[in-house]
């Protein structure tokens, strides 16, 4: 059982971690890693106080006993030339690894690795860098591409490409561009999709930072140069050429029903736990109203998910979720905003039923106490907007006015003066700026005024 102190100790060991063993941390708990250090250090609060658990404890001491060790080490080391660096017992020696370990894509599937995670050293003096690598196919690798760029379809499945993240963590890391970035394959610059949030010198273009295509500029059967442009501004790179295959949304939609379907006695237990009277509380729960709009398209859900690690019955459509994150690789859940990634995405069978079962027009729907559901019809905002549109028709018919009946000059002129007078009686004042003439037999003067 976790123990108040037990928090409030891991509470006080966070005040000594720096950003890398925060997104760590984060990462061990797969949670999202992007950010400033505060934003990152709210995330790992919110866990403690929200979503505390063993292995979280676990995690935070692990950190700050390395740490600890690492800054003892540090300090011994400026009176004797020689360095002995001793790993404590409780760092395992899988979470140190000597090369970082790239986050998964779910739509890059990696096949092979050309070249794996190797960093960007810095050459000369001076803010640009340049550094160049060799990369060859094997035989196996240049039939694949061989077979795809031959491929009927006309789409290029297969692609190679370069992966940058930071080398300075020692856990999973996600894509980043170094400041100032450029890519060239065999001479030829690559094009490089990213975007800068300011022009400050040293500003790191926004995530997400998407994959690298250099297929159409390599060589099949002849050694490959590509070098990469990059501005030193104190952080450290590494660079990977992997072979992928471009997964589209319908193949991990595919994926996602054939090995996400929860049962539906799960997603039924799960809607009696919701409903569960609390004996403390002397509210009880009768039912619980759920949407079958998707908070994202705005439209009806066709195939109900969401993440694992979320407590709210709310589904969306994981259509429209995977069509999102291809464009804007974020996976945050649209509901509860927490880290929401491909591989905890779950579908729900039990709204999948309610689906099929209840009309087109239904739009939302009720989960009773015996487990049992009902389709919600707002009535009373339909006639609310019905009797507006009764009393708007009924106001248009009194101000309908006949425009077929004529008026004579005289009558029109002594419609003027009567308006004329009123002016005069209310003493709004006009500057008078001449008198005009109107043509016809009856010469009339009529006030021109400037407003």
């Amino acid at each position: 059982m976790i123990m108040s102190t037990d928090v409030s100790e891991a509470t006080v060991m966070l005040e000594a971690f720096r950003v890398t063993e925060l997104r760590l941390l984060l990462s061990r708990m797969g949670k999202s890693k992007s950010g400033l250090k505060k934003e990152l250090m709210a995330r790992v609060r919110d866990l403690l106080r929200n979503d505390c658990s063993a292995e979280l404890l676990s995690a935070v001491r692990e950190l700050h006993t390395h740490r600890q060790v690492s800054k003892n080490t540090r300090r011994s080391s400026k009176s004797s030339p020689v360095q002995i660096i001793s790993m404590p017992e409780c760092v395992s020696p899988a979470s140190v690894c000597s090369e970082p370990q790239m986050i998964k894509l779910p739509f890059y599937q990696t096949l092979d690795t050309l070249l794996p995670p190797t960093p960007l050293v810095r050459t000369c003096e001076g803010i640009m860098q340049n550094s160049d690598f060799l990369i060859h196919l094997n035989a196996n690798q240049q039939a694949q591409i061989q077979k795809s760029r031959t491929s009927k379809s006309g789409s290029t499945s297969l692609q190679v490409v370069i992966r940058i993240c930071y080398s300075e963590s020692i856990g999973v890391e996600e894509d980043q561009y170094p400041p100032n970035i450029g890519v060239s394959v065999n001479h030829a610059n690559c094009p490089i999709q990213c975007s800068y949030s300011s022009n400050k010198m040293g500003t790191e273009p926004s995530r997400p930072c998407l994959p690298i295509d250099i297929t159409p500029e390599l060589y099949i059967t002849f050694t490959n140069r590509f070098s990469v442009v990059w501005g030193n501004f104190g952080k450290s790179y590494a660079v990977a050429v992997y072979l992928v295959r471009v997964v589209s949304c319908q193949e991990l939609l595919d994926q996602l029903l054939r090995a996400a379907v929860e049962p539906l006695e799960l997603c039924r237990r799960r809607v009696s736990e919701k409903l569960r009277s609390d004996p403390e509380s002397e509210v009880s729960t009768t039912g619980l109203q759920v949407s079958l709009m998707c908070p994202l398209a705005k439209l009806r859900v066709c195939v109900p998910c969401r993440a694992a690690g979320c407590a709210h019955l709310q589904c969306f459509d994981a259509s429209s979720y995977l069509q999102m994150n291809e464009r804007k690789p974020r996976w945050s859940c649209p509901v509860c905003h927490r880290f929401a990634p491909c591989d905890e995405l779950r579908i729900d069978s039990l709204l999948c039923e309610v689906l099929e079962r209840c009309g087109e027009d239904v739009e939302e729907i009720e989960f009773l106490s015996d487990s049992s559901w009902r389709a919600v019809r707002h009535e009373r905002d339909d006639r609310n907007k019905e009797s507006l549109l009764h009393r708007y028709s009924q106001r248009v018919e009194s101000v309908v006015v006949d425009l077929t009946q004529c008026s004579s000059d005289d009558e029109e002129f002594q419609k003027e003066e009567s308006v004329s007078t009123h002016l005069e009686d209310k003493s709004v004042h006009f500057r008078k700026s001449g008198i005009v003439k109107t043509s016809g037999p009856k010469s009339r003067k009529k006030r021109v005024h400037n407003y």
